[in-house]
């Protein structure tokens, strides 16, 4: 049996883009498209979290930071042992000699980067677990604004976008489902219960927005660049990734 719960998940498991269509005018045939994530991504209450969690938060952003500074200037000076022709980069051949030796500093890069992400993790962690509880709110009020949305509309079927391999920008009901939500729930709490855990669906949702946005530093600094960003030849620090502050349910 097919339900609803069954159709968001089927959503949250095809490969999410955070791009949102144009407002939406009509349908093809009664069949529409929808995605989970830009819908969460881009309402009001997620954008007013995220403002929140970035003031309630804001001395653990600043210690995260200068974690990341002190854990640069640990690297500088390890990093030049294995430059070996002084460009101020390692080639991939520079970091391959140096594993191939056993460089011992290669191993010391290792444990830093190892460290700053063990501090990092910690740091970030309530802003994690804030912006996932933050997510799991306003996800709740995907299905029944979804559901307004397809019944005012007279929709038959709701797909992943990803499902289709042509559709006009009308036959996406993502900003109206979101404007469904906005409607009902402009603001969700930050503050999980004690004992909350994350959902799975909250977690892919988390990540599938992460990645956007992850997506979106990356095309506007290949653009300021006028290209393609470089990748980092050197060992890399270790991204301010958010951590999973929990197992979920």
């Amino acid at each position: 049996m097919i339900t609803k719960k069954c159709i968001l998940a089927a959503m949250l498991a095809a490969p999410a883009t955070l791009a949102i269509a144009a407002p939406v005018q009509a349908q093809v045939s009664g069949i529409a498209s929808a995605n989970p994530a830009a819908v969460v991504a881009s309402s009001k209450a997620l954008t007013a979290a995220h403002q929140q969690i970035s003031t309630t938060y804001k001395a653990a952003f600043d210690q995260m930071q200068q974690r990341r500074q002190t854990l640069e200037n640990e690297l500088k000076p390890l990093i030049t042992q294995i430059d070996t022709n002084k460009d101020g980069q390692v080639s991939d051949a520079e970091l391959s000699a140096a594993q191939t030796a056993k460089n011992p500093v290669i191993e010391r890069i290792r444990t830093a980067q190892t460290n700053a992400q063990n501090d990092l993790s910690r740091l970030s962690n309530p802003a994690a677990r804030a912006e996932l509880f933050a997510i799991e709110s306003v996800l709740r009020q995907y299905e029944p604004a979804m559901m307004r949305v397809v019944n005012a509309r007279k929709i038959s079927v709701v797909l992943a976008p990803e499902v289709f391999q042509y559709a006009p920008a009308s036959a996406d009901i993502s900003t109206a489902i979101t404007a469904e939500i906005d409607k009902t729930t402009p603001t969700v709490s930050i503050q999980p219960p004690a004992n909350w855990q994350p959902s799975r669906d909250t977690m892919t949702i988390q990540q599938q927005i992460a990645q956007a946005a992850q997506i979106r530093a990356y095309q506007q600094q290949a653009a300021q660049q006028g290209g393609a960003a470089r990748p980092a030849a050197a060992p890399a620090a270790p991204a301010a990734n958010t951590p999973r502050p929990a197992e979920p349910r």
